[in-house]
């Protein structure tokens, strides 16, 4: 009899640990929107001996449904809040500028867009570091990698957000550009 209530006990328990787990679209943080980014103006030149950040002129973000029949809620707009830039080079060098991150709050409502003007995707005091301060005079005026007077390089540009219903959601593109003095 000892052992028939320790089976049915330990079934109990094993039942109630079963329906703990599984597939609860709760444990989902996938968003049900997807988003693009699409840049409709920038200046690809840019000079080292300006005191002004890079910036992209005319972009705009833009809030896609994955399930196209899908219906959007509010609970889908998107607060984008992180910018994270990474650049590389596309110039046969090997040394980048540093990655740069900031904190910056941009709304896209579900299935809309965002129309952003003068964004900035690299700060100024970047031009005084490796590699783009071998481009002043003072440093020989050229990059000692390459021997070339410019530095091309491509910025990746990931930036991180969460829908109203706390769903993870980003967005990331790729934009060039050629430094010179």
């Amino acid at each position: 009899m000892k052992r028939v209530v320790q089976l049915c006990a330990l079934m109990v328990l094993a039942a109630a640990v079963l329906s703990c787990g599984g597939n609860s679209t709760l444990n989902d943080t996938e968003s049900v929107v997807f988003l693009t980014a699409q840049i409709q103006e920038y200046n690809p030149d840019v000079s080292i001996a300006s005191t002004s950040d890079v910036t992209i002129s005319k972009m705009s973000i833009d809030s896609h449904p994955k399930d196209p029949n899908g219906t959007l809620t509010s609970n889908q707009d998107v607060h984008l809040t992180r910018w994270v830039v990474t650049p590389y080079r596309t110039d046969g060098g090997t040394t980048a500028s540093p990655t740069w991150s900031h904190d910056l709050n941009v709304y896209v409502a579900a299935g809309g867009s965002a129309d952003l003007e003068n964004y900035r995707v690299f700060p100024a005091e970047y031009f005084r570091e490796a590699p783009l301060s071998y481009l002043l005079p003072e440093n020989g005026g050229f990059d000692p990698e390459t021997g070339n007077t410019n530095i091309r390089q491509s910025l990746k540009v990931e930036i991180f957000g969460t829908t109203v219903g706390g769903k993870s959601v980003s967005v990331t593109f790729e934009v060039a550009f050629n430094f010179f003095y």
